[in-house]
């Protein structure tokens, strides 16, 4: 049926807005099935590389985008196509965008790069970017109910300049300034969804 993706910086709301996309589609269309999922995928080993990638920031982007890749690959034709085929409604809490503004923007990889590593995977059919300040976001990781949940998740990328970075390079990538790579250039965007 449909994969449907919600990104944005680390702490925007993604989390919030999935669970809204979901209550809003099951109220909508009542006779399509919803999968809820999310990359990387913590309980799995690919995905659980892919985090740890992240954890010191001494991994590299290079490293960091083929172990997230990896994950999303596995991700698509184990579990997200065969649930499309299905009928069903996929909604993934991240997905390509955030390698091609993590690693392809902020990690100076390239987006070309990182669409020829990924083009295996999964084209999504809407991406929601949901936008949030860095400062904000960075209170609702450190301070907030977010950090609680996740006290094991802490990640280099959770500092003032990057994420500041990390805004930008969506804004850039999703309001059309820099060309979405092919072949995710398919898919529909819609946002910034402002979150305050």
């Amino acid at each position: 049926m449909y994969l449907i993706t919600i990104e944005g910086g680390d702490g925007s709301g993604k989390g919030i807005a999935t669970k809204m996309l979901e209550e809003i589609l099951i109220e909508e269309f009542p006779n399509f099935p919803i999968w809820i999922t999310s990359e990387p995928r913590r309980d799995h080993p690919l995905g659980q590389l892919a985090v740890e990638s992240v954890r010191t920031g001494e991994a590299g982007p290079v490293r960091e985008a083929s172990l997230f890749a990896a994950d999303r690959l596995d991700h698509s034709h184990a579990w997200i196509i065969p649930r499309l085929k299905k009928g069903m409604i996929v909604i993934s809490e991240r997905n390509v965008h955030s390698s091609l503004v993590y690693q392809g923007i902020v990690g100076e990889i390239g987006l070309e790069d990182i669409a020829k590593l990924n083009s295996a995977a999964c084209i999504p059919d809407l991406c929601i970017w949901v936008d949030c300040d860095p400062e904000m976001a960075l209170r609702r990781i450190t301070h907030g109910t977010l950090r609680e949940a996740t006290m094991d998740k802490q990640e280099y990328f959770e500092t003032d300049e990057l994420q500041a970075k990390i805004r930008a390079g969506y804004a850039s990538l999703l309001s059309g300034e820099l060309p979405m790579p092919e072949p995710f250039n398919r898919g529909s965007v819609v946002g910034p969804i402002l979150n305050e």
